[in-house]
């Protein structure tokens, strides 16, 4: 699937998800707003850490870019994301990530089923990756010490907070939260390779 044709699945589903989509929580108050005279740091809050969600993820560095699409599952309780997807040349792939078993430098137990077009059967990976799909617990902007960054605006679902993290000490990643606490999406620049990711969540249910 071209990366075109990746953002223009993308861009249907999320005008038809958020179309659909009503919040009865309360909106960001005026303290967060940056340059407001009464802003004030908000602590980190507690996020939902059992979702489901489409995406869209664009992943770029100097040798590559590669746009990716498809459907996360998020189960902390259970240790586990699960990511299914479509990328260029038609492969589809679903990945189980298994935090359970990490590495001590990180790298995380993967089991990777790739379907090829031209093949009559999946082809099945195991080993330890640097995932680029990172587990989101409940208390994972406030054990990371997570500093608030603003209010943005993002592509499928508006207006939401984002906050900085040094995820496993070394890689900054910087996470979108509405104001129901839902995780939206996430960017985050990998130093050794100077790899540059965006992640984008929409239709995401909890």
């Amino acid at each position: 699937m071209r990366p075109s044709s990746c953002l223009l699945i993308a861009a249907v589903f999320a005008e038809a998800g958020s179309a659909a989509k009503t919040s009865g929580c309360p909106p960001f108050p005026s303290s967060v707003v940056e340059f407001s005279s009464g802003f004030k740091q908000p602590a980190p809050p507690l996020v939902n850490s059992e979702f489901n969600t489409s995406f869209v993820q664009h992943k770029w560095n100097q040798d590559l870019s590669h746009i990716t699409a498809g459907y996360i599952v998020n189960s902390a309780s259970n240790g586990y994301v699960r990511a299914v997807e479509a990328f260029e040349g038609g492969l589809l792939a679903s990945s189980v990530f298994n935090y359970a078993n990490v590495t001590k430098e990180g790298l995380v137990d993967n089991t990777l089923t790739t379907y090829n077009p031209d093949s009559k059967k999946p082809d099945v990976w195991r080993g330890y990756v640097n995932s680029n799909f990172p587990i989101f617990a409940k208390d994972v902007l406030v054990s990371n010490g997570a500093v608030f960054a603003g209010l943005v605006d993002r592509t499928f679902v508006g207006r939401v907070a984002a906050w900085d993290i040094m995820y496993q000490g070394v890689i900054p990643v910087t996470v979108f939260v509405d104001n129901c606490n839902v995780v939206v999406g996430y960017d985050y620049f990998s130093p050794g390779l100077r790899t540059r990711v965006i992640t984008e969540f929409f239709n995401t249910l909890v």
